[in-house]
């Protein structure tokens, strides 16, 4: 039988299937579509949220995936655009949703605090090395954010151990760093990461973090599809899905309901045996 977390009451099941909006290149970015302009993200957005919806998932993330090449601090374009395009969508919205602005833990508690947000994933601890250079995350600044704003309850944070791209400064072994969250980070749940946007998770790390720690939410948070459905929600109580949906398989795509539909047939089923 499936233990019960946090999950069952924000997203309304354990072995949740959260979809990730991927949001088009906004004003300052330079992928945007200065011609299309925002009517085009938000249609694309709207699209890509309803085939998501009418496949049948749990819920959604919005995040600012083309906003190519990433920041640390994202420009106001970027924050001020999410949020427009997440009211506008509002009434179209109809499972649990969060956001998360891509390297920016405090910009995207903000954003969550705007549109009524419950869930968001991120770096919150750790000093990194990847392609934007060093990033140190400061757990205390981003836990005070969320309290300070009356969240502690209503948003759901999933912390990263090791972030997409990225290596840990200090040396420290995975183990390590997951215990250090545990023990004074205070983690809604805990998420791995592959290499990057659709690569496989370290399963076997993945089996130790849940031997070692039962009662930690664990999320899968790349490389999820629907032959690996067994393997990862076996261990896993949760999971992000983003370039599977995609058409094809690509993630420069548009969501596919059909592939939505389809991984959430042979999830849903696979949660009935418990």
């Amino acid at each position: 039988m499936t233990r019960k977390t946090w999950l069952s009451e924000v997203v309304g099941t354990e072995k949740a299937a959260i979809g990730v909006v991927h949001f088009k290149a906004f004003p300052s970015d330079p992928l945007f579509n200065s011609e299309k302009g925002m009517s085009d993200v938000i249609e694309s957005a709207r699209k890509d949220l309803l085939a998501l919806q009418n496949g049948g998932i749990d819920a959604v993330l919005f995040s600012n995936e083309f906003s190519f090449p990433y920041e640390a601090e994202p420009s106001s374009e970027i924050i001020a655009g999410m949020a427009y395009v997440i009211g506008v969508l509002k009434e179209d919205i109809k499972v649990p949703y969060g956001a998360n602005v891509i390297s920016n833990t405090h910009d995207s508690i903000a954003l969550n605090a705007v549109i009524g947000g419950q869930l968001m994933r991120g770096t919150f601890a750790g000093a990194f090395s990847g392609n934007m250079g060093l990033t140190n995350a400061h757990p205390g600044e981003f836990l005070r954010h969320r309290n300070n704003l009356g969240l502690s309850q209503k948003l759901k944070m999933v912390h990263y151990v090791i972030p997409e791209s990225s290596c840990e400064i200090g040396g420290r072994d995975k183990h390590s760093i997951v215990n250090g969250e545990l023990f004074g980070n205070l983690p809604d749940a805990i998420g791995i990461c592959g290499a990057n946007a659709g690569k496989k998770i370290d399963m076997e790390f993945m089996r130790e973090i849940r031997e070692d720690y039962p009662d930690t939410v664990l999320f899968a948070t790349t490389g999820v599809n629907y032959d690996t459905i067994e393997e990862i929600y076996e261990v896993a109580d949760a999971a992000f899905i983003a370039t599977h949906f995609k058409k094809d398989g690509i993630f420069e795509n548009e969501v596919d309901e059909k592939r939505v539909k389809r991984f959430m047939d042979r999830l849903k089923q696979y949660r009935s045996s418990f």
